[in-house]
C-alpha cells in the first residue's frame, strides 16, 4: 500500500508557492525530492507530515495505505517525520530516554517500560552509538548535530510508520555523520519503510534512492532513475541539477586524492 500525493498546491498569505506537485512512494523503496533552496521541497514535505505553518494553505489529495487524508489536518497515520532541526525536533529539557520510551509504548513497540528502554538502547545501537546507555541518559545538548540527528530517526521509526519523511537530514553534518544518518535511513528501508528524502545534495540522494523528483519554484520539472535525469530527455534544468552534482563530486575526490 503506497503514499500517494496528486495535485499539491501550498499558498502562504495567498501567494503561490507550491504548484501541482505530485509523487509516489511505495513500501521499501527510498525516493529523493531534490531542488535548489527555495524551490519548495521543505513545503512539500510539511504538508506530507501536516507540519505547515499556520499561515500556509494548501489543496490536492494525499492517500496513504488506501485511506484518504485531509491536507488541512495535522493528523497523518502511519507517517513520520525526521526534521531538519534535531534541536526543535527533540524537546531541549527533556533526557533522550524520556523522549523515545513513551513513543516505543504508545507504538505498541513495547508492553512494559523496561522492555521499551532495552529496545530503545538497541535502536540507538543500530544507528552507530557504541554506549546506547549513556545516550539515553542524556539531555539533547549534551549530544552533537549527527547524534541528534540519529537520534531523531531512532524516534521516528519507534513511531513503526510504514512512510517517513526526511527533510534535509544530512544538512550541516559532517562526512562521517552523513554517512551514519545514511546507512540508518538504508536500514529502515530494508526494513520495509518507505522513505522520502528531501534534500538538495543530489550525489547522497544517488547513493540512497532509486528514483528523484526533480523541483523548482514550487514545480516538478521531472522525475525518474538518476540515469534518465542526467539523460538528454531529461528537462534541461533537471539535467543541469544533475551535471551539477557530478562535477562537484569530482572536485570532491580530486581535494581528497
Amino acid at each position: 500500500m503506497s503514499l500517494n500525493l496528486k495535485s499539491l498546491a501550498v499558498s502562504i498569505n495567498d501567494r503561490p508557492v507550491v504548484k501541482d506537485v505530485s509523487l509516489s512512494l511505495d513500501p521499501g523503496e527510498v525516493v529523493a525530492l531534490v531542488g535548489a533552496s527555495g524551490s519548495g521541497k521543505s513545503l512539500t514535505a510539511s504538508a506530507l507530515t501536516g507540519s505547515l505553518p499556520g499561515s500556509a494553505r494548501a489543496s490536492g489529495y494525499l492517500e496513504v495505505q488506501g485511506q484518504g487524508v485531509l491536507l488541512a489536518t495535522r493528523i497523518r497515520p502511519g507517517v513520520a517525520a525526521v526534521r531538519q532541526d534535531s534541536l526543535t525536533a527533540l524537546h531541549p529539557l527533556v533526557r533522550i530516554d524520556r523522549q523515545l520510551i513513551p513513543v516505543l509504548l504508545r507504538s505498541g513497540a513495547a508492553a512494559i517500560r523496561a522492555a521499551a528502554a532495552t529496545r530503545a538502547a538497541s535502536m540507538l545501537e543500530e544507528v552507530g552509538f557504541a554506549d546506547p546507555r549513556s545516550v539515553l541518559r542524556s539531555f539533547p545538548m549534551e549530544l552533537s548535530g549527527g547524534q541528534r540527528q540519529r537520534v531523531c530517526i531512532v524516534q521516528a521509526l519507534a513511531c513503526r510508520a510504514a512512510f517517513l519523511i526526511a527533510d534535509e537530514p544530512t544538512t550541516a553534518l559532517d562526512v562521517v555523520s552523513q554517512q551514519l544518518v545514511l546507512a540508518a535511513l538504508r536500514r529502515a528501508a530494508e526494513a520495509g519503510a518507505g522513505i522520502l528524502l528531501i534534500t538538495h545534495d543530489v550525489a547522497a540522494a544517488a547513493t540512497l534512492c532509486s528514483r528523484a523528483v526533480v523541483i523548482d519554484n514550487g514545480t516538478v520539472l521531472d522525475h525518474g532513475s538518476f540515469s534518465h535525469l542526467a539523460g538528454s530527455s531529461a528537462h534541461v534544468d533537471a539535467r543541469a541539477l544533475m551535471e551539477s552534482a557530478r562535477h562537484s563530486v569530482a572536485r570532491g575526490r580530486t581535494a581528497t586524492a
